[in-house]
């Protein structure tokens, strides 16, 4: 009964499209993949009209997922409600989502934020012209806003590691290992390609639809083509894991064959790098060998009763073999699904809830911690200084409207809404704010003052003035007022009105305001 409540809740009292007829585009988040589709199921039950296409789920293991999240993100297409298990929670854009629902309980705070940011997003005419979405609808069921109210800081769980991140990692770490002189060997390159054409498959598939993908750009574009992987240095072996790891997904229809493949590839990389935990890896795989030689009735193990009964063997284990143990992840990984024994019992409860309170909350002002959005700002900032826009501002280059553009969509579209970079940064144009975090390119610093040194007959203390304000202006993107100049660190030996005449200082102040006005203004 409490998921046939919330649901017709959402129907009954959800913001509406432009017609008036249907519910708005929502999110529901759901706790878990089951419950994510028990709720789909009630949906069709409750609403058959819909014919089981206006409410779908979207977990990161459904075969065509991404599909299906480009046709939610069209405001012309179903599904209209999206149940996601933490899928949806961050990084997709969606200005038409009016309603969101908060079927699972939150308690990071960063993450409770994150997923309100979801409604936030302004959208034009969206319910006819003229009408602009002004609000969004928040559905809570399990008392979040009340927890954040007694507890503003929330509580951070421990980061945890997807297994298709440590399996991708692995795989990085085997590529790494196998262009060492000891595996020369064609077998072995050939294997080497094999995990160079899987790792550069999965880099090329991540959607530039994903805000955390746009922030990595330049690593995704920097290794998603097999030549990058030639001759992996250090350096980049570190970019791969540290930037792309936790950004790769897979269809994974199997959990456990892709556990099995984290095992293989663990026991794999302790051999390479002669580690003590390939002995407790080792028993991990005789271990599930034995289980499986108890299943022969299953024709799939029983086809493998050869192997599988050597790997118990401690001789089997004699001479270390890369080649071998892959051929086991190979062979095996299929029949890891047998291991699991009897699937868990989910259990359903049919019980009648009653509705104790209904709070209506038209403004929930909770303290926001803007720390988070500065930081995903100048994250964002700092991992893409090769941005077309960035770039320019770096190197003293007027913006142009398609870059300006490209800034606000980011820094009040994407990375957060335009009250949220008020709130943070007050005023502060986009290209000023990009010059204080990004800095001032050197070379681009000395190009602007290159004709004032070049054309006047400077004497020591001059030069050595301007260049004390180019070192300023590097660091500091820009100076914010040319008083500054009257100021320290410039006011000694020698003050700038007693080092400069007239005519020198009027150059001198524009081309410090020249520098400043090349991160502001926009041209056509």
């Amino acid at each position: 009964d409490t998921v046939d409540h919330v649901i017709n809740d959402l129907m009954t009292n959800g913001l509406r499209d432009a017609s008036g007829n249907r519910v708005g585009k929502t999110i529901i988040f759901a706790q878990n993949k089951n419950h994510a589709q028990f709720i789909v199921d009630r949906f069709n039950a409750l609403y058959p009209e819909y014919k089981g296409t206006f409410c779908r789920r979207v977990v990161c293991d459904d075969e065509y997922v991404q599909d299906l999240i480009l046709q939610y993100k069209d405001p012309e297409k179903e599904p209209y409600i999206a149940v996601s298990v933490d899928m949806l929670d961050t990084g997709i854009d969606v200005p038409e989502i009016v309603n969101l629902v908060f079927f699972k309980r939150v308690r990071s705070k960063i993450k409770f934020w994150q997923m309100i940011g979801r409604g936030t997003r302004t959208c034009q005419d969206l319910f006819g012209p003229g009408r602009d979405k002004e609000c969004f609808y928040i559905f809570d069921y399990l008392g979040n806003f009340e927890f954040f109210r007694e507890n503003k800081h929330g509580i951070e769980a421990a980061p945890s590691v997807s297994t298709t991140t440590k399996v991708f990692a692995k795989q990085v770490q085997l590529i790494f290992h196998l262009q060492d002189a000891a595996f020369t060997a064609e077998e072995y390159q050939a294997w080497r390609r094999e995990l160079v054409a899987d790792v550069t498959k999965q880099i090329a598939g991540l959607s530039l639809e994903r805000i955390d993908v746009r922030m990595k750009r330049k690593y995704v574009d920097k290794y998603n083509r097999e030549a990058a992987f030639i001759c992996l240095s250090e350096q980049d072996k570190s970019e791969l894991i540290t930037n792309l790891a936790d950004l790769v997904t897979m269809v994974v229809k199997d959990d456990r064959a892709l556990e099995f493949d984290n095992l293989m590839y663990g026991l794999m990389l302790a051999q390479m790098e002669g580690t003590g935990s390939f002995k407790s890896l080792k028993r991990n795989v005789m271990d599930r060998a034995s289980f499986l030689l108890k299943k022969t009735s299953i024709p799939q193990v029983n086809a493998k009763v050869s192997l599988l009964k050597a790997i118990t063997e401690d001789e089997f284990w004699a001479e270390p073999d890369l080649l071998r143990w892959e051929g086991i992840r190979l062979e095996l990984r299929e029949l890891m699904k047998f291991i699991e024994g009897e699937p868990p019992v989910l259990v359903y409860t049919d019980l009648q809830d009653e509705e104790i309170e209904r709070t209506v909350a038209k403004d929930f002002r909770l303290e926001y911690d803007l720390q988070e959005y500065k930081r995903k700002v100048n994250r964002f900032i700092e991992e893409n200084k090769d941005n077309i826009a960035i770039h320019k501002l770096r190197h003293n280059i007027p913006l142009t409207e398609t870059d300006y553009k490209m800034l606000e969509r980011i820094f009040t579209g994407e990375l957060g809404t335009r009250e949220d970079y008020e709130r943070s940064f007050k005023d502060t144009p986009f290209g000023l704010l990009v010059r204080k975090i990004a800095k001032l390119e050197r070379a681009a610093a000395y190009e602007a003052f290159s004709a004032f040194i070049n054309e006047q007959n400077l004497n020591a203390d001059q030069i050595a003035f301007v260049d004390k304000v180019i070192d300023y202006v590097v660091q500091n993107g820009y100076m914010e007022s040319v008083a500054e100049l009257t100021k320290p660190p410039f006011d000694k030996p020698q003050s700038f009105i007693r080092l400069f005449d007239h005519k020198l200082q009027k150059e001198f102040v524009r081309i410090i305001n020249e520098l400043k006005e090349n991160a502001v203004k926009v041209i056509s």
